[in-house]
Parts: structure tokens; C-alpha cells; sequence
């Protein structure tokens, strides 16, 4: 685990809060913005696929984990999806038109700390790993044929499955919101945007 990872934690960390905490509009911009985040930043930490021994399966755990945890932190335990029928941009607050209909999510402190915790506990693995139980990892890979690359791998791919599984729940609570409220909230965009 180097540094690299870490970066790539508070990275997506950052994009992901910064993008859906409080009372957020589910438009293709955030649902794409972490997925791009996500796109630009993992080449520069991801350097090889290990396929020999157990990596595959590790980083498949990794990957399944990391949707299972996407999909759990946006539901709606902790992220609220609801219709506005007008929403309108931040700025300007004063606008005279009116606005469009729009699914909109409303998230809080349960949906940051999921996501905190799931960091922190990364980080905190990744610190372990180096400075309090390196030897037991050791013995732990070598007994269990995965390579230190397919551990790093595993915690890349949970973190990107987290971030892009988050992504496509949104999307899929914001169509079905959309899709409850009405027919015609689906032509009011097209029609908005030929004026």
C-alpha cells in the first residue's frame, strides 16, 4: 500500500461528498462527474492485473464489495429521492422563468459517515498493513497465493465499484422517481429546451 492509494481514497472521497451531500438535483452531470473523477484518476494507481493464484477472486471480492456498498449508500435508509416539479439552479436565486422538473436527492450525516467509514477503514488497513501486521499480511498472501499487487487491486476496484455503483443508483431511484410523478414530466424537458 503507498501513498498513491491513499490519494485515491480522499480523492473519490472528496467528489463523492462534495457532489451529493445536502438537497442535490439527479442530473446527468453528478451522475457522470464521479465516474469521470473515477476514469481520470485510476490509471495513474492502477498498474497491472495480477491473475495468478487467488488475485482473480480477491479482486472480484473487491469489486462485488465495493458495488454492494454503493448500491447501500444510496438507499433509501440514508438518501431520500424525491420530484420538484420546478427546480431551478442555485444561481441566479431570482430567476423570473420557472424551473424544470427534476428528481432530487437529499442526503446528510448517515450517507457521509457510510462513506467516512468505508474510507477510514481502507486507510486504516492500509496503514496495518505497513506499520502494525506487515509480517502476518505476509504470511497471510504467501499461504493464500495472492500477490501484494492483487491486494492493492482489490481495494482500487472496491473503491472504483463503490463510486460507479453509487452512480448508477442514483440514476435508477432518479428515473423511477421521474417515472411516478407523470408522463409529461418526461416531454417537459424537450419542450423547455426548445424555447
Amino acid at each position: 500500500m503507498t501513498a498513491n492509494i491513499v490519494i485515491l481514497q480522499l480523492a473519490i472521497l472528496t467528489v463523492v461528498l462534495e457532489s451529493d451531500l445536502g438537497r442535490r438535483k439527479i442530473g446527468w452531470f453528478r451522475v457522470v462527474r464521479p465516474i469521470v473523477g473515477v476514469t481520470l484518476i485510476v490509471p495513474f494507481f492502477f498498474t497491472s492485473l495480477p491473475t495468478g493464484g487467488n488475485d482473480l477472486l480477491l479482486q472480484g471480492v473487491g469489486a462485488l464489495t465495493g458495488a454492494a456498498l454503493g448500491l447501500f449508500s444510496v438507499c433509501p435508509l440514508l438518501v431520500s429521492v424525491d420530484y420538484q416539479p420546478d427546480w431551478r439552479r442555485r444561481w441566479p436565486r431570482t430567476s423570473p422563468t420557472s424551473g424544470s422538473p427534476a428528481a432530487v436527492s437529499r442526503s446528510g450525516a448517515g450517507y457521509a459517515v457510510v462513506w467516512i467509514a468505508v474510507t477510514a477503514a481502507r486507510l486504516g488497513f492500509a496503514y496495518g498493513a505497513q506499520h502494525i501486521f506487515p509480517v502476518g499480511l505476509g504470511v497471510f498472501l504467501t499461504t493464500n497465493h495472492l500477490s501484494d499487487a492483487g491486494l492493492t487491486n482489490g481495494f482500487i476496484f472496491l473503491s472504483v465499484a463503490m463510486s460507479l455503483f453509487r452512480s448508477l443508483g442514483l440514476w435508477v431511484r432518479g428515473r423511477a422517481r421521474l417515472a411516478q410523478a407523470g408522463p409529461a414530466v418526461g416531454a417537459a424537458p424537450a419542450m423547455g429546451g426548445a424555447r
